[in-house]
């Protein structure tokens, strides 16, 4: 006997025909028919079921003629609309609240702020609630923010970042290692390692790869064994590593046991060519290095030893902030210099020069007074730090910071920077001080000497080569 295939409904491709709304109420809602009248819906999308429905349960809706009609239907309609929405609200709002919930997780994590903020946060929200949108109130109390929700957020933010990086890593097709070991607050030395790759489609991804903190020594083969460590969790290969940048340290360059010895030899151990790895000195920690050949020692002494004698002792410090607020100052108090942050220099040469004044009634009220300060030649040397060091140095380091940063660029800033040196060198030789305001306040009688202090071969180099050093991308070199 021939078999005999079972009908099936979803097989007959029934769809909704919009002229069953005007004449029998129904609506499609996610393909099925439902009744705008009792909110009942159908099975099959049939026009015979839906008039058989329409007949024994609405048949007085047929009194309802034209416009009359009309209105009815649109007022059925209008209230299954406001029926979804009221049921669909509650999520959408649910959703909104643990979005704000992560968002405002990551702006306390990007702020370095306590995780218990969170709560003193909801509190300002609530409280602008109140005020702005007191309708919207139960919602703005409903986020969670307290110190473990916090931490759990930014928790799942970085092992999602984290999870993302690996599933970037496994592309690349080359990638660079750029590594800074530093001193934390606590004393603990921290190896930060970034990495930048290039995937097939030339697809360029520059991230933090790891900050490794080394709670023992600081040798080579410590950094190395981090930087192993680091490479391994992201899946990254040493046969994929085509640049090193280190930060200059012995630890880092050393010959024999640094950590680009080290990777040079395991390149050589998987039988890799350890002359096309690429080693170079962090550009902009040559560039504050570099920066140490301008020194006006008798300047320097001074600023650095006067400061030290006003916020080193209590007391002192107390009693220059009142003279300050008392005297009205811009500026509240003094900065320290801190050699860790390169750009502090420039921050506390002008900070000092701002207040060289109250310093001086300071200095000779507490019977130590600072003779420089009357000076008009070392006023003018700390006019000249202020402007180069400031308007300048400073200007180029942050230049050179930033990520995604090209090699034809930085050379464009430092090649560009050369030239301006060389530029005010040859007005400071003729007393134009136009590019120095701190130097022009002080109408210095001679600017020659100045044009000395460019024209070290820290600053401008002789043939270029102090650019060369700089950039140290020219080829690798086992001395760098």
């Amino acid at each position: 006997m021939a078999s005999i295939k079972k009908r099936k409904v979803d097989a007959e491709c029934r769809i909704f025909q919009g002229k069953w709304t005007n004449d029998y109420f129904f609506v499609e809602v996610k393909g099925k028919p439902v009744c705008l009248v009792c909110r009942d819906a159908l099975a099959v999308m049939k026009k015979a079921n839906i008039k058989r429905d329409y007949s024994t349960k609405h048949a007085q809706m047929d009194d309802l003629k034209g416009q009359a009609r009309l209105d009815k239907l649109n007022a059925l309609r209008r209230s299954l609309v406001s029926q979804q929405a009221f049921f669909a609200r509650p999520q959408a709002n649910q959703d909104n609240v643990t979005h704000v919930s992560f968002v405002l997780s990551e702006l306390i994590a990007k702020k370095m702020k306590p995780h218990s903020d969170g709560e003193f946060v909801k509190e300002c929200l609530v409280a602008a609630a109140e005020v702005l949108a007191p309708d919207t109130l139960k919602v703005f109390q409903s986020i969670s923010l307290s110190r473990r929700t916090v931490s759990d957020r930014i928790t799942d933010m970085a092992q999602d970042i984290e999870k993302t990086l690996k599933d970037t890593a496994r592309d690349f097709e080359f990638f660079s290692l750029a590594c800074d070991e530093t001193t934390d607050i606590t004393n603990t030395a921290q190896l930060a390692i970034f990495v930048r790759g290039t995937t097939s489609a030339f697809d360029t991804r520059e991230e933090m790869l790891s900050l490794q903190a080394l709670h023992g020594t600081t040798r080579g083969e410590d950094l190395f064994e981090q930087v192993v460590l680091a490479m391994n969790k992201f899946d990254l290969q040493f046969d994929k590593l085509s640049g090193l940048a280190t930060d200059g340290a012995p630890a880092m360059v050393g010959v024999q046991k640094g950590l680009t010895a080290s990777v040079r030899k395991e390149t050589s151990r998987l039988s890799l060519d350890p002359n096309e790895l690429v080693v170079c000195h962090c550009i902009v920690h040559q560039e504050n290095l570099c920066a140490h050949t301008l020194k006006l020692n008798n300047v320097m002494h001074t600023v650095v030893s006067t400061i030290n004698f006003i916020k080193s002792r209590g007391l002192n410090s107390r009693q220059f902030k009142e003279l300050l607020r008392e005297l009205e100052s811009e500026y509240g108090d003094l900065i320290y210099l801190c050699e860790v942050r390169w750009l502090s220099l420039a921050s506390m040469l002008a900070r000092f020069y701002q207040l060289r004044e109250e310093v001086k009634q300071f200095t000779e009220m507490k019977g130590k007074p600072v003779m420089e300060l009357s000076d008009s030649k070392w006023l003018c040397d700390l006019g000249f730090m202020v402007d180069i060091t400031s308007k300048y140095l400073a200007e180029l380091n942050v230049k050179l910071q930033g990520p995604n940063q090209l090699f034809s660029s930085l050379l464009s800033n430092v090649k560009s920077f050369e030239a301006k040196l060389k530029l005010w060198q040859l007005q400071l030789e003729k007393g134009n001080t136009v590019h120095f305001p701190t130097l022009q306040e002080q109408k210095p009688a001679v600017t020659s000497e100045y044009a000395v202090v460019v024209r070290k071969p820290g600053l401008i180099p002789a043939g270029g080569s102090r650019v060369k050093h700089l950039m140290m991308y020219s080829k690798p070199s086992r001395e760098q």
